[in-house]
């Protein structure tokens, strides 16, 4: 089985964590949860999980508090913000201070996983920018070659995120198990092997930096 995404989910209330940790699984996710908010940092830092959904009320230290301490681990760690629709005004708040985006209680199931799957898409999107983005990283035939790789097929991961969890994120697993799965096509499987080459050259490249 391919290896997902790891969420972590925060919120004292282990009602909500169990239902999200349910949802999210089915939906074929890694999911860990955490009622107290200094064992979900201390998971958040020890971990790095790719998106980490956080309640903003909680006993001992406040949301936007948490997610301010979660910016200073990691400043590109997609986090959604749990409310409810009487803390719209702190949602807010924490939108500003670089939130992804907020679900509010009680749930709206198909929201809940168009919003997650929403942030980590984005969250491989801006890996990707950065990339680009360095100037002298990647040559111009790199940059024509790598753009046409963005569109990912619906049915399933693209070249662009096995590449990114692979090599950047370090999930060689997600990449040993993607390409061992049936119907792959061979065109997908040569252009991860490009990227592959492009990714090793860039690491030489920034080493000499």
């Amino acid at each position: 089985m391919v290896k997902r995404p790891d969420i972590l989910v925060i919120d004292d209330e282990m009602e909500i964590c169990g239902f999200l940790k349910d949802l999210l699984t089915a939906e074929g996710y890694t999911v860990a949860t955490a009622t107290d908010p200094k064992e979900g940092l201390r998971i958040v830092e020890q971990s790095r999980p790719d998106l980490v959904l956080l309640d903003l009320k909680m006993p001992g230290m406040s949301g936007i508090d948490v997610l301010r301490r979660i910016k200073k681990i990691d400043e590109g760690m997609a986090v959604i913000i749990i409310t409810g629709f009487g803390s719209m005004d702190t949602a807010r708040a924490a939108m500003r201070l670089d939130a992804f985006d907020y679900i509010t209680k009680p749930f709206d199931l198909a929201h809940v996983k168009a919003v997650v799957k929403d942030a980590l898409a984005r969250k491989i999107t801006g890996l990707v920018g950065q990339l680009k983005s360095r100037d002298g990283l990647l040559s111009k035939k790199e940059l024509t070659f790598l753009d046409s790789l963005e569109k990912c097929r619906p049915e399933g991961a693209c070249v662009w995120e096995v590449a990114v969890r692979g090599f950047l994120l370090g999930d060689i697993q997600f990449l040993l198990d993607w390409t061992e799965q049936p119907g792959i096509p061979h065109k997908d499987k040569k252009n991860l092997a490009r990227v592959t080459q492009i990714l090793n050259n860039m690491t030489k490249r920034l080493r000499q930096k």
